[in-house]
């Protein structure tokens, strides 16, 4: 029997990122352990189309072509987490606990390095579908960069919830492509 191919889908239940480890021609990607968004609240993916038109014989659209290059996600999350950072940004957690009198911390140093390439997996287990029974929907960007968002926020008797928006773009590891939408009749989870 053919699998599911359509659900209607309620609440996000997980996301999580990770740091890209090797993204070679010819190899398959790798990836570091995935760490949790903590609290996720909304996702977005909206394709960004490239599109051009050949135009003759006194202005008549003779040919149209369009393809997707690359796909822009967005989300929000409820719980402000140095890990989540450390991966959006590619910089290190560093941790104090020398004991004494001395309080425990952990301290992410944001500077200008470069922005590095890291995955995007996020999870719907809110289904309801026509036909045989669905698990979960599972979305996967092989290969995104933060393009912005709000990394801290705060305000007056008002929980807070960071948000960032990033861009991804096909790996040269393979598989070669954006990502992809799998629907699962038993859960799995996401990757870790």
């Amino acid at each position: 029997m053919a699998a599911t191919e359509s659900a209607i889908t309620f609440d996000v239940k997980d996301c999580k990122v990770a740091a890209i480890n090797a993204d070679a021609s010819g190899s398959a990607s790798t990836y570091q352990t995935s760490v949790d968004v903590p609290g996720i609240t909304e996702v977005s993916l909206e394709p960004n189309f490239i599109t051009n038109e050949l135009k003759g014989d006194g202005g008549v659209v003779l040919a149209k072509k369009g393809k997707i290059d690359r796909l822009n996600f967005s989300c929000t999350y409820g719980e402000l987490s140095l890990k989540v950072l450390e991966v959006l940004l590619g910089q290190t957690v560093t941790e104090d606990s020398s004991g004494g009198n001395t309080a425990e911390t952990a301290l992410l140093a944001i500077d200008d390095t470069s922005l590095p390439y890291f995955r995007v997996q996020f999870l719907i287990d809110d289904l309801q579908t026509s036909g045989d029974s669905l698990a979960e929907v599972i979305v996967t960007l092989t290969k995104c960069q933060l393009t912005g968002g709000s990394l801290v926020s705060g305000s007056t008797d008002s929980f807070n919830q960071p948000n960032f928006t990033a861009e991804a773009i096909k790996p040269a590891g393979t598989p070669v492509r954006f990502g992809d939408i799998k629907f699962l009749e038993t859960a799995t989870g996401l990757a870790s």
